[in-house]
């Protein structure tokens, strides 16, 4: 076997060990099934069609799984309307600052010269 044969073969099951991981953590099972058999590419998991950037994503910036689901809904929704969803990596840091409240301005006297 070449060099270049088992990189490939290491880079495969990295890939289907972490897609493993991720559906074990958010689908409590570990089944799923590779778009075209293009691993590494799109993945099915019970009907949720996942890129595996986004995947790893997920895993990265450790999303619950309610959090996760969350962001699914909202990226379908905005994908449905013709928008580009926000990434994974600021939606939750998006989310925070919507909750907070806005800053008020502050009413500035004027002197008046007479």
């Amino acid at each position: 076997m070449s060099k270049l044969e088992v990189k490939l073969d290491e880079y495969i099951m990295s890939v289907q060990d972490l897609t493993c991981y991720f559906t074990d953590k958010y689908f409590d099972d570990c089944d799923f099934d590779w778009i075209g058999g293009d691993i590494g590419g799109v993945v099915d998991i019970n009907g949720y069609f996942f890129d595996f950037s986004n995947i790893l994503d997920f895993l990265k910036y450790d999303y619950s799984k309610d959090k996760m689901f969350e962001y699914y809904d909202y990226a379908l929704e905005e994908a449905t309307a013709e928008r580009s969803p926000v990434n994974i990596k600021n939606y939750l840091k998006l989310k925070k600052t919507k909750h907070k409240k806005p800053l008020t301005k502050r009413k500035q006297s004027v002197e008046v010269d007479s």
